[in-house]
Formats: C-alpha cells, sequence, structure tokens
C-alpha cells in the first residue's frame, strides 16, 4: 500500500476511535457564547472541546464574557495539473474556510475577523480510484480539525479572567415571627467578585412566588424581574427587608436570592448559563402568637 494512503488511514481510524492529537490547554475565561451562520459542525466541535476545558458554554450571550461568532464555512475543490499527454486531471487542491470574530457582549471587540483558510492538494490515479476519493475524504477531515484546532488557540488568547461564583447567604432570618415584631434580613456576600451582576429576590407565600423589586411601589411580582440590576462589586451587603410584621399574615415564608449576569434574565430552564452565584434560601413563620 502506498505509504501516504496508509498515514492517512491511520489517521482516520486514531480520529474514530476518539484519539485526538492536541496539546494541553489552558483557558483563561469562563464563560463563552457560540454563534454560528452556516458553521455549525464546527461550532459544535469547538462547544464540546471549550466543555471539555471547563470553559461554560451558556445559551444566553448577555451571559458571556466573550461571544464567537463563526461565519461563511466552506470547502472547495479545484483542478491544479493537467496531463499534457492525456488531457485528464491529475492533481486536485483542497481549500477549507471560515471566518471567526470574538466580541464581548456590549460589542467590544476581542479577536477582529479573521478568514482562516487551509490548503491540501492531491494526486489523481486511474489505478486507484478509490484510494484518491478515500483520500479526498479523509483529508477534509483532517482539515476540519486542523480548523478547529486553530479556532482553538486563538481562544486561548483571550484573557479575560476565571469568575469564581459568589457564596451568598442570608442573615437576621429568626425562625418565627409574631405580629408586631421586628424582621431584619440581609444578603451577605461571603467571597469577593469581579464583576457586577443583577440580584434576584422571591418569596413563596404558600404555592405562589412572586418576584421582590426594590425600585418599585409594588413590591411583589408574578413576572420575573430583578430585585438590583448592575450591582457594583464594591456592594456586598445588601438589606432586604426591615419592617414589623403585621397583623392576618400568618403563614410560612420562603425567601431566596441569587446572582445573575448583568441583563442576562433569569431562565430556570437553564439556570446554569446565567447564574453568578449559589441559590440562597430561608424560611420563617408569621404568627399571631
Amino acid at each position: 500500500m502506498n505509504k501516504k494512503y496508509l498515514i492517512l488511514i491511520l489517521i482516520l481510524i486514531f480520529n474514530g476511535c476518539g484519539f485526538h492529537l492536541r496539546g494541553a490547554a489552558d483557558f483563561d475565561i469562563s464563560f463563552v457564547y457560540v454563534k454560528s451562520n452556516s458553521s455549525n459542525k464546527i461550532a459544535d466541535e469547538i462547544r464540546r472541546l471549550l466543555t471539555e476545558q471547563g470553559v461554560k458554554v451558556v445559551a444566553n450571550p448577555n451571559a458571556a464574557q466573550a461571544i464567537v461568532y463563526l461565519s461563511n464555512e466552506t470547502i472547495d475543490r479545484r483542478v491544479l495539473t493537467v496531463s499534457s499527454v492525456s488531457g485528464k486531471q491529475e492533481e486536485f487542491e483542497l481549500n477549507y474556510r471560515v471566518v471567526i470574530e470574538v466580541r464581548k457582549p456590549d460589542d467590544t471587540i476581542l479577536l477582529a475577523k479573521q478568514n482562516i483558510s487551509l490548503l491540501r492538494d492531491y494526486m489523481f490515479d486511474e489505478k486507484a480510484v478509490l484510494a484518491m476519493w478515500s483520500e479526498d475524504e479523509i483529508l477534509r477531515k483532517e482539515m476540519f480539525r486542523d480548523v478547529v484546532s486553530q479556532i482553538m488557540r486563538r481562544l486561548q488568547t483571550l484573557k479575560l479572567g476565571k469568575i469564581e461564583l459568589t457564596q451568598l447567604e442570608f442573615k437576621g432570618l429568626k425562625p418565627k415571627y409574631v405580629t408586631g415584631e421586628l424582621l431584619q434580613l440581609d444578603l451577605i456576600e461571603k467571597n469577593a467578585r469581579t464583576t457586577p451582576i443583577d440580584i434576584w429576590l422571591t418569596v413563596n407565600i404558600g404555592e405562589n412566588t412572586w418576584f421582590i423589586n426594590s425600585k418599585d411601589s409594588k413590591l411583589l411580582h408574578e413576572k420575573p424581574q430583578p430585585w438590583k440590576r448592575n450591582v457594583a462589586m464594591t456592594e456586598t451587603t445588601h438589606q432586604v427587608l426591615n419592617f414589623n410584621v403585621q397583623p392576618n399574615v400568618d403563614g410560612e415564608y420562603i425567601f431566596r436570592a441569587i446572582y445573575t449576569a448583568v441583563d442576562a434574565g433569569l431562565n430556570l430552564k437553564n439556570l446554569a448559563s446565567t447564574k453568578r452565584s449559589n441559590l440562597v434560601e430561608s424560611k420563617t413563620i408569621f404568627t399571631t402568637e
């Protein structure tokens, strides 16, 4: 067997077995959103590899530190040489191209738009037509892996910092309050954070969940909305409640709080992609006795 074909076949076998020839990656970033325009196969592979490297691929671009734009993926084959004797095609060239750009959610450019292009050529052998088409297929797969590898190396240059979840706790809430007693509840950050956040605060009364809004004269809302928006890193203690328990409000009350990325919203079905803290919970009972 032709040595060149043997090498290509071995590459294909290793790849099919999940064997990947790549160096160790170190990504200084926690949250990435991948947006694809005609490059879905590459985008899926980038998402998979980022996840393997501990980077969270989020479903909401506002929750990301960086948005990766992939577009215009094409692979073309053209004739390089034609036999001067037979007039038949002798050599082909494959050209694999894709465009990448990386921005922040506010459109700040992190990596300017770049065209990644790879060229590979191979010979046509009339005596080994099947091997020639097999080589074409193998080269396409190899070029795909090389393009993905180049994209990953570019993403590895992003130095946006790791984001650790802020650890929250409620302080001041007692297990039980009687009518007229003062209730004071604070939300405390147990570790420092490096980015602004939105704070979401809910209270469960019976089977109903209400969202608390500190800026609205109407305190409780059925529709999800943050308690506070764009809270600076220097604000680490938040007074949630400070009032005397009113009559005729007997029952159990469950308070919950969580941080999310600014303007990312609160998607309860995909909370992992937007949250920036643990979900903290505390219960109390209001009674007349």
